[in-house]
C-alpha cells in the first residue's frame, strides 16, 4: 500500500499552536523524538509531504532555522530503525558523541535511531527522509548491523548516487503504482540501502588494507629490481591479490607501479 498526501501546506489556516503540534507529531511519527527549538516563529515551518512505500516512511520537509537535541534516554525509547537523509537545498549539521557531519545536497546520510546528539539547521533546509524499520531491513545483507552515523558524498560514491537518484525517481511513479509495484519498489530500495552500507564497510577495510599492501608491494619491488622487468601480474601473484588490487594499492598514495619502479631504479 502506498500513501501519498501533503499536510502543513502554506495554505492551511492553522494557529501557531496547531502548527507546532502537527510538526512535532510528524517528527515523532515519521522521524524520531527530538527536543526541537526553532530560532524563528513556528509559523515559518514549511509543508511536509508523504510518499510511503508500505512500512518505509518517505517524507519531504521544508525546515526553518532551528536547533535541537536528542538525548540517549530519548533514543533508547524510540523504535529501532534506520534513518536515511538527503537534501536538495540548505544544510543540517549533526554532532554525535564521535563525530560531526553536515547533510547538504550531493550527500546521503544514514543514521540509527539509537544515535544521540545535537543538530543545527543554519538556514532553510529542504530534505527528504526515509524511516526504515529494522524488521524491514533485517532480511537484507548489510554486512553486519547498521551504522550509527554514516555520511556519503554522492559525487564520489556511485552506490550513494544511485540511491539518491532512485529516491528522486519515486516521485514520478508512486502515485500510479499497483500494490505489486509498490512492494517491488520497496524491496528495491531496501536492497540499495543494504548495498550502500555493505559497500561502505568494504571501503573501511580498504583504507586499512591498501596502505599495508602497498608497503609490502614496494618492498617486493626493491627486492626484485635486479631480476629484470617488474610486472603487475608478478606482483599480484606474489601477494595473492588481483592485478586491479595492486593498482588500487599504489593509487591510494597517488602513485603507479611504473612510477615507483622508476624511482627505485634511479
Amino acid at each position: 500500500m502506498t500513501i501519498t498526501q501533503s499536510f502543513l501546506s502554506p495554505a492551511d489556516a492553522l494557529t501557531t499552536d496547531e502548527v507546532e503540534f502537527r510538526w512535532r507529531l510528524a517528527l515523532r511519527e515519521r522521524l524520531v523524538r527530538i527536543d526541537l527549538r526553532p530560532t524563528r516563529p513556528v509559523e515559518c515551518f514549511g509543508p511536509v509531504g508523504e510518499r510511503d512505500l508500505g512500512d518505509l516512511l518517505i517524507t519531504d520537509w521544508v525546515c526553518p532555522q532551528a536547533d535541537g537535541i536528542r538525548s540517549s534516554n530519548v533514543a533508547r525509547r524510540d523504535d529501532d530503525a534506520l534513518l536515511l537523509f538527503t537534501a536538495s537545498a540548505g544544510q543540517q549539521i549533526f554532532q554525535t558523541a564521535d563525530e560531526t557531519v553536515v547533510l547538504r545536497p550531493e550527500t546521503v546520510l544514514l543514521m540509527s535511531t539509537r544515535t544521540s546528539g545535537r543538530f543545527v539547521i543554519p538556514q532553510e533546509l529542504r530534505k527528504r527522509t526515509v524511516r526504515v524499520p529494522m524488521a524491514a531491513l533485517s532480511p537484507f545483507d548489510t554486512g553486519g548491523g547498521v551504522p550509527g552515523c554514516l555520511l556519503l558524498d554522492t559525487s564520489r560514491n556511485s552506490m550513494a548516487s544511485l540511491l539518491q537518484d532512485f529516491l528522486t525517481s519515486i516521485d514520478h511513479h508512486v502515485g500510479r503504482m499497483s500494490s505489486a509495484e509498490v512492494e517491488g519498489t520497496r524491496n528495491a530500495l531496501l536492497v540499495l540501502i543494504a548495498g550502500v552500507i555493505r559497500a561502505s564497510r568494504a571501503d573501511v577495510g580498504d583504507r586499512e588494507f591498501l596502505p599495508l599492501l602497498r608497503q609490502r608491494l614496494e618492498k617486493w619491488i626493491v627486492d626484485h629490481l635486479a631480476g629484470g622487468a617488474i610486472r603487475v601480474a608478478d606482483l599480484a601473484a606474489a601477494h595473492s591479490v588481483a592485478p586491479r588490487t595492486v593498482h588500487r594499492a599504489f593509487a591510494s598514495s597517488g602513485d603507479t607501479v611504473g612510477s615507483v619502479v622508476r624511482t627505485h631504479r634511479l
